[in-house]
C-alpha cells in the first residue's frame, strides 16, 4: 500500500518539478544581476532534482531492480533535505496566513496600489488569488513532505540498490 502511495505521489510531484526546472532555467541569468534570486533558484533546483532522483529510484531501482550507485543515493538524500525545508515552509505559510489574515489583506492592497488605478483587478480578487496559491502550496508541501518520508523509508529498505556496480575488468 505504501509503495502505491509513493508511486502516486511521485507522479503528482513530477509536473511541478518540470515547472520548477523551467523556472530555474528562465531566472538563472537574471540571478547574476540580482544575487538574492539564487536562493529561490537553489530551492527550486533542489526540489526538481529530488523529484527526478526519487522517480529514478522508483522506476529503475525499486521497479527495475537495477543497481543505482552510491551517488544516486547521495543526490536523493541531499536534495530531500533541502526539499523538507521548502515543504515545511510551504505548510507553515498557510498556517501563518490563517492566523494573521490581515497581513495577506495588506499585501493584496499594496499589490493593487502598485498596479495603478487603471488596473481592472480588485484587491478582493488579488486576495482570493493569494489564498488559492496559499492552499495549493499547503497541499503541495504536504504531498512533498510525505513523499520525502516515504523516500527515506524506501532508501533504508532498498539500501542494497545503492551498491556500486562491479566493473568488468
Amino acid at each position: 500500500m505504501k509503495l502505491t502511495i509513493y508511486r502516486i505521489f511521485s507522479f503528482l510531484l513530477l509536473p511541478i518539478a518540470v515547472l520548477f526546472s523551467m523556472g530555474v532555467l528562465t531566472v538563472f541569468r537574471a540571478a547574476f544581476a540580482n544575487p538574492l534570486l539564487f536562493i529561490p533558484i537553489f530551492f527550486s533546483a533542489s526540489i526538481a532534482i529530488y523529484t527526478f532522483a526519487s522517480l529514478n529510484f522508483l522506476i529503475r531501482g525499486i521497479d527495475g531492480k537495477k543497481l543505482l550507485g552510491r551517488t544516486s543515493k547521495d543526490w536523493l538524500i541531499v536534495n530531500a533535505l533541502v526539499s523538507i525545508i521548502y515543504a515545511l515552509t510551504a505548510i507553515a505559510q498557510r498556517f501563518l496566513v490563517a492566523i494573521y489574515p490581515e497581513v495577506l489583506k495588506q499585501y493584496a492592497d499594496n499589490m493593487k496600489e502598485n498596479a495603478g488605478s487603471e488596473s481592472a483587478i480588485t484587491s478582493a480578487q488579488i486576495l482570493q488569488y493569494l489564498n488559492g496559491v496559499s492552499y495549493f502550496l499547503l497541499i503541495y508541501g504536504m504531498v512533498l513532505f510525505i513523499h520525502i518520508i516515504f523516500s527515506f523509508y524506501y532508501i533504508k529498505k532498498y539500501n542494497y540498490l545503492f551498491k556500486e556496480a562491479k566493473s568488468g575488468s
